[in-house]
Formats: structure tokens, sequence, C-alpha cells
């Protein structure tokens, strides 16, 4: 009985891990994918891993992780010719291949490729939930201001509620690089949505939580960021590190920020984007060994 119970509670806030890598980084991902290894503690229900163009070795760092880990499943998608198809219409497959983690998990937590974890404990992720049970999203809140005619697009979304819009309105969200959220609200507003490619998913997320009275937390107790605006040369530990390269480090598309397009920044104008998702996957499943 007592050993059914502790089953119920762990399950009752299992989270899918989901992260990409991209390019010839093998020593990133692996960094990631390892910090998961090493600070597995039972709350995690499987883990689902995004390729974007990466290299041969990035490639096997990814396989052999996967198939050494075996404590939950892990699932990989990979464009079948291995092109980069941007952050998110990667992240949108991810989230809706079956099994889906939006219908078998309560929680996703999604981590790029240059955040890892560095000593969490229990004690940890167990913050975590409490948070979640107060709210929606939880990450590193920042801000940003809309850009072109985002103010526009997102009054024609079908989750836009009327909270007012200017043309400089000041996004609040939690930085793409690392975030937990109910996978409730993912799935009843299909998040990623199709207008979202590489750039301002993460401040559209924001945007949609504001609309739909949906809370996000600041957990600077638990996660350190190193963009510069935020890291304060702070060595924590029991926390996730987050944009550990900062903008400095960012890597393909939108690497330079004239390449940055934010959804609906060119409304009105733009052409549609909706071909940006779709692509034909690869998928490789690995499952966990019965204990």
């Amino acid at each position: 009985m007592i050993a059914y119970l502790l089953w119920a509670f762990y399950r009752s806030f299992m989270f899918s891990i989901c992260t990409t890598a991209y390019g010839d980084y093998p020593d990133l991902i692996s960094r990631t994918l390892n910090s998961i290894k090493g600070h597995f503690h039972g709350h995690i229900k499987d883990v689902r891993i995004g390729l974007n163009s990466v290299s041969d070795a990035s490639l096997k760092c990814v396989l052999d992780w996967a198939g050494f880990f075996r404590y939950c499943p892990v699932y990989i998608y990979q464009e079948v010719n291995n092109v980069n198809v941007g952050k998110y219409p990667l992240m949108r497959r991810m989230f809706r291949e079956e099994p889906s983690p939006l219908n078998e998990s309560k929680f996703i937590m999604w981590l790029d490729d240059d955040s890892y974890f560095d000593g969490v404990t229990d004690d940890w992720w167990n913050r975590v939930y409490a948070l979640l049970g107060k709210h929606t999203v939880v990450g590193l809140t920042h801000y940003i201001v809309s850009r072109g005619n985002q103010y526009i697009g997102i009054t024609e979304q079908p989750w836009y509620t009327g909270e007012q819009l200017q043309r400089r309105h000041k996004f609040k969200f939690a930085t793409g690089a690392w975030w937990c959220a109910h996978s409730e609200l993912l799935d009843k507003w299909d998040y990623p949505f199709i207008d979202v490619y590489h750039n301002g998913g993460d401040s559209i997320l924001g945007e949609l939580c504001r609309q739909q009275s949906a809370s996000i937390v600041d957990f600077k107790e638990g996660a350190q960021c190193h963009a510069r605006c935020c890291y304060k040369g702070v060595n924590r530990r029991n926390v996730v590190h987050v944009n550990v390269g900062g903008r400095e480090g960012r890597r393909g598309i939108g690497k330079k920020k004239a390449e940055e397009v934010y959804p609906w920044s060119l409304h009105g104008s733009e052409q549609p984007i909706s071909y940006n998702h779709n692509f034909d996957l690869k998928v490789y499943k690995f499952d966990a060994i019965q204990k």
C-alpha cells in the first residue's frame, strides 16, 4: 500500500523533458543530456530530443546517450533530410507526435541545448511542482517590447480576450531557454502556434498567458540566467543554468538581430509561414529498462 501511494504521488507530477540539438555542437547537447541523467530523481516521465541539422558527432552523442539512459522512454525527432526546420516547428511536432506529452504528462519542461541542470535535488523538483500548483508557467521572467505589427496580429488570435495592446506593448514572459508549463494550456491553445517559426515564441507564450489570466512565476532561487542583462556573477548550485552562451552564443537561424522575424511583426505584408511546418520526421524510440 505504501509503495503504491509513493508511486501515485510521483506519477502525479511527472514531467516530459524536451530539448533540441543543433549543428556540430556535441559538447553542448552532451552537457544538457548528461545533466538530466546525473540528476534523475524519478520525476521525469519521458525525454524528447529534437535534432536540427546536426553533425554526425552530435547525432552519435544523442543516440549513445539514449541507448544508455533507459530510466524512462526517450524519443528523438529528426527531419528526414536533417535540415534545420526551426525551433518552434520542431517543438510543435515533438509535442504532438504519439504518444503526445500534451496528453501523457501533466507538465512540459523545455531546455535549449545551452541550458543544463546543476546539482538539482528532490527538493528542487518539489519546489517546481509546488510553484506549478499555483502558477501556469515557471521560468525566469524577461521583458521585450512588441515588434512591428505584432500588436495587430495578436488581436486576431482565438486566445485574445481583449487585454489592451499598444504598438510598443511590453511582453512579460519566461525566457525560452528553459521553462515549465501545464500541458493543458499548451494543448488547449495549440501552442506552439503555426505562425511561430524560430524567434519570439517565448514572448508570445507570455502574451497568451496574460490574455488567458494564466500566471508566470519567476524562479530565481532555482535557476541562473547567464545572459548579460541578468547574470551578476553568482555561482549558485542546485539550479538549472539558462542562456549559458548569452546572445553572443547564438547559433543558426536568428544569430544576427537582422535575421530575427517575430510572430506577426510583418502582419499585413508577410507571406504565410505554415509551410515551415510541413516536413517528414524520422523518429527514434528507446524504451525504459524494466526493473
